[in-house]
């Protein structure tokens, strides 16, 4: 598991990457809104921890602009506890909300069990990244529309990772019907109409002859 941690505290910041990082987490470090923007043009996470109150860019701000490219996921973590500071951080697309001060072990904790409850629901792979609960996806940055076919393709062809999977099977799993005069050349230009989302994207979908 990879995270960003968004905080202006340095002390904080560099103490809780530390502790992460020995108890089994990869976790980077940012120090204000525009330093975790630039980090995210370069590099992946899986989910970010990020506090409200910082300068040059504030965590609300930052989270509202990382929400208009991806797909990773907010905790945000911050002195502030009024009913309203929390429901504009959810509004802002926020998954939780945590308040200061906290024990370190209960942000691993939280992390983790995290982590385990999210594999099979949000993936990434070479640009990708797939959220299964939201029904959403984005390729290199930017969000695509699925129609319910083409997610209901993606889903299969990704809970069947790794397997060779036979015409005839794929049609009827996901299209209901059979089809064996169907080639490989036909199979690819079928899969590749129905998500011509994925066309510049190489050894994703691989046919065998």
């Amino acid at each position: 598991m990879k995270i960003l941690i968004v905080d202006d505290d340095r002390q904080l910041n560099n103490k809780l990457c530390e502790y992460l990082t020995k108890n089994g987490i990869e976790a980077s470090c940012a120090y204000d809104g525009v330093e975790a923007l630039a980090y995210l043009q370069t590099n992946q996470c899986d989910l970010i921890l990020m506090d409200i109150d910082m300068p040059n860019l504030d965590g609300i701000s930052t989270l509202k602009k990382i929400k208009t490219f991806s797909n990773v996921p907010v905790i945000i973590m911050s002195e502030r506890t009024s009913e309203m500071d929390v429901i504009f951080a959810y509004e802002a697309g926020c998954i939780d909300y945590i308040r200061k001060p906290f024990y370190f072990k209960e942000i691993c904790l939280k992390l983790k069990n995290w982590s385990s409850k999210s594999k099979a629901k949000f993936i990434r792979f070479d640009g990708l990244e797939i959220d299964f609960l939201g029904r959403t996806i984005s390729v290199d940055g930017k969000k695509k529309n699925l129609t319910q076919k083409e997610f209901q393709l993606l889903k299969y062809l990704v809970e069947n990772n790794g397997i060779a999977i036979e015409r005839e099977k794929l049609l009827n799993d996901v299209w209901g019907y059979l089809q064996e005069a169907l080639s490989s050349e036909e199979m690819e230009t079928l899969i590749q109409e129905e998500m011509d989302w994925i066309q510049n994207k190489e050894n994703i979908i691989n046919t065998i002859k």
